[in-house]
């Protein structure tokens, strides 16, 4: 039995590697327990219960967010463990308001009021973190047509579905790495207008490594993957159908 051609199924490799990687991005947060700590950010809210001293936390995600409280201090964890209580229902068009999540009254029937700055900041990103699950929606859908052409070549061979494969990753990289422009902005530049803003109101935020290094580990792969499937099928096939050159002795016997 012939040996695969590594060359010609590294585009699928890493494809298939970033599908698991857009994956997890796109349902994590979704339900408790499910990579609830690789969030886009967590914001940090001040004390909701004076008598037992625990602050909340919301960690927002792709299309949910996850909420919970700040246990006591533990050895080698700053700021205490986190204990996450629920999870919102997942949404594609996704945005998180903390007006809405924020309780009314703390446990003693003390009314809370939300710091309207901060719910502005989120208003105005509104469209901003709605569209990024789209893209992330569209990413994994193209990610799973490369994979269909693929097992489509094998079922039924045909000479152009490599272009099909490398118009799918295109589309899948392009999609991936706006997502992942957009998650970024948001965890740096978003989380410092909200530490801007609510600076003097306890209340801050941080971005996420985790949900970063996933959307840009499944960006890059399929970077990769485009460039070498345009060498697969633009580079390598244009080589294959190129005719042979004539030896000398043909051209001696034509002269």
């Amino acid at each position: 039995m012939a040996r695969p051609d590594l060359k010609r199924i590294f585009p699928e490799i890493t494809a298939f590697i970033a599908f698991i990687l857009t994956l997890l991005c796109l349902f994590a947060g979704t339900q408790r327990n499910l990579l609830d700590n690789a969030d886009i950010l967590t914001l940090y809210t001040p004390q909701t219960d004076l008598a037992t001293n625990a602050s909340a936390f919301y960690s927002i995600h792709a299309m949910s967010y996850c909420q919970g409280t700040i246990g006591s201090t533990e050895p080698g964890m700053p700021g205490g463990s986190r204990n996450v209580t629920s999870c919102s229902d997942r949404n594609i068009l996704f945005s998180f308001d903390p007006a809405q999540a924020w309780p009314d009254k703390d446990t003693n029937g003390t009314s809370l009021t939300w710091p309207r700055v901060i719910s502005d900041d989120f208003h105005a990103f509104r469209l901003t973190t709605q569209s990024m699950a789209v893209l992330y929606c569209i990413g994994l859908a193209a990610i799973g047509a490369v994979l269909l052409v693929r097992v489509s070549s094998f079922l039924a061979p045909r000479s152009q579905t490599g272009i099909f494969e490398f118009g799918f990753l295109v589309l899948a990289s392009l999609s991936m790495n706006i997502a992942s422009i957009i998650t970024t902005v948001i965890a740096f530049e978003f989380v410092a207008l909200i530490n801007a803003h609510g600076h003097g109101l306890d209340v801050s935020a941080r971005y996420g490594e985790k949900f970063l290094g996933m959307t840009w580990a499944a960006a890059g792969l399929l970077l990769v993957g485009s460039i070498a499937s345009f060498v697969n099928v633009f580079v390598r096939e244009t080589r294959a159908d190129e005719p042979p050159p004539s030896s000398s002795k043909e051209e001696d016997l034509e002269g």
